[in-house]
C-alpha cells in the first residue's frame, strides 16, 4: 500500500470562515460571490462547494486542477475575502480516495 506521504493530491478543499450574521452580512455581495465561482465551476476547477452550518458560519469548496498558491490566489479575489465576508480562510490538500463514478479521475489509489 502507498503511502499518502508521496502521493501528490487531485483536490484541494479551500475552508471560509464567515462573519457573524452572514447572512445578512453577505446580501450586497452574493451575486458577484456565486458569479466569481461560477466561473470556477465553468472552467472545471470547483466541483463542489456551500456554506455549512444553520446558520452559516464558513464554508468549503472543492478544487481540481490548481495547485495550493493558484487557489489563494483566487480566494484573494473573491468578492466575500475581499469586503470582510469571510475572516479567515485556508487551503489543504484533499486525499479522496472513494467517492461517485464523476469524480474517479479525480480519486487517490492507496
Amino acid at each position: 500500500m502507498a503511502s499518502t506521504a508521496s502521493i501528490t493530491p487531485k483536490l484541494h478543499i479551500l475552508h471560509y470562515d464567515y462573519v457573524s450574521n452572514v447572512v445578512e452580512k453577505r446580501k450586497p455581495y452574493r451575486e458577484a460571490h456565486l458569479n466569481f465561482i461560477g466561473k470556477q465551476v465553468e472552467n472545471g476547477n470547483v466541483i463542489l462547494g456551500g456554506a455549512t452550518g444553520n446558520p452559516p458560519s464558513e464554508a468549503l469548496l472543492i478544487f481540481r486542477n490548481l495547485s495550493l498558491k493558484e487557489i489563494e490566489q483566487l480566494a484573494q479575489q473573491d468578492p466575500y475575502v475581499i469586503n470582510g465576508i469571510v475572516t479567515k480562510y485556508s487551503v489543504k490538500p484533499y486525499m479522496a480516495v472513494v467517492g461517485d463514478d464523476l469524480l474517479k479521475n479525480d480519486l487517490i489509489k492507496v
